[in-house]
């Protein structure tokens, strides 16, 4: 995609030097020497990116933000400035500017900071994409999530019990969600609890309530999630580690859709949609009789089936993206990057913590990115450990060649390896490469590599 920049530069060399160096970029120019000017190609061109400068005769840089932000609301801009003041940055990322460049600064300063925004901007429309509407706007899935989805839809405004299964960390709860916001329920309660996080007596008070006195500490009545969830959705995690004697009053809730209080005789009737979830195999555990058999039926009318993310295909690097733009925006890092040899690390890994780990492996990354590139070493060793080649260049041997020969093959051989496996992007093939952009550009003259 090419991509149009309009340059707004009162001084001539400048103006000059960021339309040449950007022009050779790839990108499609415009520069003008003055806001009005600029304003007036704007009215009937839309322009990606907007790089002006702060101090302009006339209207100022920090005037234009608010003009185009009305006029043209998905432009980008950056601003140029010799006076570098942190009232006037924060009032120009008020007004939506996406970086700063303070002068004197370099083509490669430049060129980094518009690509930054551009992969920010590419984020940002990938993630609003990828969102599924109508319910399952936090679940990104591609062909083999259908399925899944499908089930979601289907289901969503029944009150039947659904079973969720599938591996820890692969988005149970998401799908709990997802069939709470779908259904006539959205607007009334959602509760959830862990059945493996609390002892069998803090559960069973969580769940039911009790009455003032009904065991030491019970200073006074308390209403339990089952009642408070009335007219809404329970969400049960990890039911397969609830303790067998909660099992019995679970099931007898189901079935006659009351609950009693701990230390009452009362019965109170509940209309609860229930949700269960386990990463457990239920039917091994009714053949060892930790699960009782007539719940597991009772709960598993409709089971929905998540896969491990190493069966998810496309998927691992849709969520790369979604969580790479989540944790950047988040940390206040916008436009940070993976590099290649970082994401096809990512793509070789199998991820068995699942979106659970990529997530956490996402943010951390981001975190550990001080220059706006992930790179192998912000990754965990683990994940660095599979990673498959990212480009072979093909260079044959040839005995008859002279050691230095050779090595200029190689050279060359690796230089239009990386060019090709970064769509021609100077920078990022030599950060691939391990070499200054500097360096890239004085071997690809010395070997005869076009640019």
């Amino acid at each position: 995609m090419i991509r149009s920049i309009i340059v707004v530069e009162d001084e001539l060399s400048m103006r000059i030097g960021i339309q040449h160096t950007l022009s050779a970029a790839g990108y499609i120019i415009e520069a003008f020497e003055d806001a009005d000017s600029a304003l007036r190609a704007m009215a009937s061109t839309s322009f990606d990116l907007l790089i002006t400068d702060m101090r302009l005769p006339g209207k100022s840089g920090l005037d234009m933000l608010g003009t185009v932000k009305e006029l043209h609301p998905g432009t980008g801009m950056i601003l140029i400035t010799a006076f570098p003041e942190i009232e006037l940055a924060v009032k120009a990322m008020r007004l939506g500017a996406f970086d700063f460049l303070c002068k004197p600064f370099s083509n490669e300063g430049l060129l980094i900071a518009v690509e930054r925004y551009f992969n920010y901007h590419d984020l940002k429309q990938e993630n609003t994409r990828l969102k599924t509407s109508n319910g399952l706007d936090e679940m990104i899935g591609g062909q083999s999530m259908q399925p899944v989805f499908e089930r979601i839809r289907a289901v969503a405004d029944a009150c039947t019990p659904v079973l969720v299964l599938g591996p820890s960390g692969t988005g149970k709860e998401l799908v709990a969600n997802a069939l709470h916001n779908l259904s006539r329920r959205s607007e009334k309660p959602f509760l959830k609890i862990n059945c493996s996080a609390l002892p069998e007596h803090l559960l069973e008070s969580e769940l039911f309530g009790h009455e003032k006195g009904a065991f030491t500490g019970a200073h006074k009545r308390r209403i339990g999630k089952f009642e408070a969830a009335n007219g809404g959705t329970f969400f049960f995690d990890e039911v397969g580690d609830m303790p067998p004697a909660l099992q019995v009053k679970l099931l007898r809730v189901l079935e006659d859709g009351e609950i009693t209080r701990i230390g009452g005789n009362t019965p109170i009737t509940v209309d609860v949609r229930s949700i269960f979830a386990t990463a457990k195999d239920l039917e091994a555990l009714l053949e060892d009789g930790s699960f009782r058999e007539d719940l597991y039926y009772r709960i598993n009318v409709v089971p929905i089936t998540l896969p491990p993310l190493c069966e998810r295909g496309d998927d691992i690097l849709k969520l790369m993206q979604h969580f790479l733009f989540i944790y950047a925006s988040r940390h206040g890092k916008e436009g940070v990057q993976l590099s290649p040899e970082a994401q096809n690390a990512l793509l070789h890994y199998d991820f068995p913590g699942n979106i659970r780990e990529l997530r956490n492996i996402m943010e951390r990354s981001v975190l550990l990115a001080q220059d706006g590139v992930i790179r192998l070493g912000h990754l965990p060793q683990r994940v660095c450990e599979g990673a498959a080649p990212h480009y072979a260049p093909q260079v044959s041997e040839d005995r008859t060649l002279s050691l230095e020969e050779g090595v200029m093959q190689y050279e060359r051989g690796r230089i239009i390896a990386a060019l090709e496996a970064t769509d021609n992007r100077k920078q990022r093939a030599a950060e691939l490469l391990g070499i200054s952009r500097k360096v890239l550009w004085k071997k690809m003259k010395d070997l005869d590599i076009m640019a």
